[in-house]
């Protein structure tokens, strides 16, 4: 069970039978379905919208993230500038920033406890290669901190630097989403769990032999869409500590409750929660044959381990104290590493998030309400509206690669810190991830 999980309380959502006329059904009862649901109810409140959920609303990557209410998009803007004009893109940005603050006012008006505290977000730098590479990427709005500035946010060991930007909030996920669920169910919507659909070519929806009568249908399903050279999963583990004393943060900082992260290749994240643990997550875990979801691969004890020792390497003093929680869970990444929210009239699908869904899943989810509805707005000319990515390869290149990939993020941090330098490998890395 996640940290999360273990502070959140969930209730039961039985819905209504689904034997009716829907004007919309969703499939998935993450943070893409619920957020669909509640954008089309503020286009109009007398929809008839069904959520179907195959286990229970945030069991998987919605209630099990790194808790990151952040600006982050999965790919960068030179990447994005040769399909779209700096406009579109500098409105994406905008939209980014203005959903985190959007997201808390929600919570706030739905009395939602989700721990939401927008401190902004730090990367900081152990090498001097990752020092070479923060200083030439910072983005607009972000901050360079030099080692004197970045000790007086965070006390990381062998801090040489850092990037801070203030467009992140810090949050309980598990919380948020059983709170948005709530306030949908009280609005009328249908949250029916422990239910499998399934998906005909044609996208109609079937529970069983029988099918669900809707004008229209959307596939929310995130990661769980596995099996497939459209997307394939990749895991992300975390670990949490015991609640820590306040001593021990008098040390190490982190007073504003700042998401923070090394600049390193391998994907790491952390925050500091409301109850004063330390919640630690990075990537590593291997890619599964054929894009295939396995729950083993959500524990898979040696990334835990890893991750218990690189949080030890960054603050010393939690050699003293336990790590009570460690879980994982598995997100969606496309062959370009793009978002996509899809519509055709009658089906639609969102997600391809990469690990940046917290925030990204509320935007799109707009995007995919103004679709289904007909209206035409700044959010459906942005870049992951109506984007088709192209497949992933063919196995066995689509495992050789992506492992090889992981293998190869985690070399380079090496290389760095043997050197001193940004990685020369990572040049090798390009045409695996599409970056």
């Amino acid at each position: 069970m996640s940290l999360w999980w273990s502070l959140t309380d969930h209730p039961k959502f039985e819905g209504a039978s689904l034997d009716q006329q829907w004007d919309v059904v969703i499939v998935g009862g993450g943070f893409s379905g619920l957020w669909t649901a509640h954008h089309l109810l503020s286009h109009d409140s007398h929809l008839k919208i069904a959520v179907i959920e195959q286990s229970t609303v945030g069991s998987g990557a919605s209630g099990r993230n790194g808790g990151w209410a952040s600006a982050l998009y999965p790919i960068d803007d030179a990447k994005m500038l040769k399909h779209f004009s700096q406009e579109i893109i500098d409105s994406l940005h905008h939209q980014l920033r203005s959903s985190i603050d959007e997201i808390g006012a929600f919570a706030s008006k739905e009395k939602i406890d989700c721990d939401f505290h927008k401190g902004g977000s730090l990367v900081v730098a152990r090498n001097g290669g990752q020092l070479e590479r923060l200083k030439n990427s910072l983005e607009e709005g972000s901050t360079f901190l030099d080692a004197q500035e970045t000790q007086s946010r965070i006390r990381m060991n062998g801090a040489l630097g850092s990037s801070f930007t203030p467009d992140c909030a810090a949050i309980n996920p598990a919380t948020l989403i059983v709170g948005l669920a709530m306030s949908l169910e009280r609005r009328g919507v249908s949250i029916v769990e422990n239910t499998r659909a399934e998906f005909s070519k044609d996208g109609k929806v079937y529970v069983g032999d029988k099918r669900i009568k809707a004008k229209a249908v959307v596939r929310a399903i995130e990661a769980y869409h596995a099996n497939s050279r459209e997307q394939l999963p990749i895991y992300s583990l975390m670990v949490a500590t015991e609640p820590l004393p306040d001593h021990i943060f008098e040390e190490i900082g982190i007073h504003n409750r700042e998401t923070f992260a090394e600049g390193a290749h391998l994907v790491t994240y952390a925050q500091r929660t409301a109850e004063n643990r330390l919640a630690i997550g990075g990537r590593g875990a291997p890619y599964i044959w054929g894009s295939r979801r396995r729950d083993s691969n959500e524990l898979v004890k040696d990334i835990h381990e890893q991750l218990r020792i690189m949080s030890r390497t960054w603050f010393p003093a939690l050699r003293e104290f336990e790590f009570t929680h460690a879980w994982g869970g598995a997100v969606a990444v496309t062959r370009d590493w793009a978002a996509y929210v899809r519509f055709d009239g009658s089906y639609g699908e969102l997600g391809g998030y990469a690990g940046d869904g917290v925030t990204l899943s509320y935007l799109a989810a707009a995007a995919m309400a103004d679709l289904v509805t007909q209206k035409e707005t700044i959010r459906t000319a942005l870049p992951f509206a109506q984007w088709r990515s192209p497949l992933w390869e063919r196995e066995p290149l689509r495992w050789l690669g992506v492992n090889a990939a992981i293998k190869l993020s985690g070399a380079s941090d090496v290389e760095e810190r043997i050197t001193q330098r940004p990685s020369v490998l990572m040049k090798l890395l390009a045409p695996i991830t599409g970056q």
